[in-house]
């Protein structure tokens, strides 16, 4: 995700520790997002999968909502634990949030930061 942010010029990307595979969601407005954030954030985790092929799907351990001047950032939290791998080849994420149905692929070649698969 970093990675990627950098190609884009964005640099404010949220911080994300080792142990998780990181998803972020840009461009949401912000009548979408509930005031009681964690709540909604309880809520989005219900809805969001990462899929591999012939692998059991993976939920997020975490969602969190980022209140910023440009806009809500909902930030996806996978655990490490389950490991994505070259062989995964393409993985599916789909999420929901409010109304919006947001559904990504990521070739998992083009998912390399230092040699290693990172998301």
């Amino acid at each position: 995700m970093r990675e990627a942010e950098l190609k884009n010029h964005e640099t404010g990307a949220p911080a994300v520790d080792a142990d998780h595979y990181a998803v972020a969601i840009y461009g949401i407005p912000r009548s979408s997002i509930a005031n009681d954030l964690k709540a909604q954030a309880d809520e989005l985790k219900k809805h969001a999968t990462l899929k591999r092929y012939a692998k059991k799907d993976l939920t997020p351990s975490s969602v969190e909502i980022l209140l910023r001047e440009d806009g809500p950032v909902i930030l996806y939290l996978f655990p490490k634990s389950a490991e994505i791998t070259w062989r995964d080849q393409s993985i599916q994420f789909d999420a929901q949030v409010a109304h919006l149905k947001c559904s990504q692929s990521f070739d998992t070649s083009d998912m390399r930061f230092h040699g290693n698969v990172e998301l």
